[in-house]
């Protein structure tokens, strides 16, 4: 079954974060509110690293590659 949280800030009671969660029928909410709490304390570990890093302000695309012509010989 497919879930929808939503997440209010203390700090910030305007923002609300959103969370998709796939889960069995029989999930208590408490369990699934666990989990996405584990997930988004995660990826703030995450951002605060690529923060330090310097890799949070780069964007990576898809550059093409030119092709390289066949040998001859």
């Amino acid at each position: 079954m497919r879930w929808a949280l939503a997440r209010r800030s203390i700090r910030k009671p305007d923002e609300i974060a959103y969370c998709l969660a796939y889960a069995p029928l029989e999930t208590t909410v408490q369990e699934l509110v666990r989990i996405a709490g584990t997930r988004w304390a995660i990826e703030a570990c995450f951002q605060a690293a690529k923060n330090e890093c310097g890799v949070s302000a780069m964007r990576f695309s898809a550059v093409p590659i030119p092709r390289m012509s066949p040998m001859r010989t």
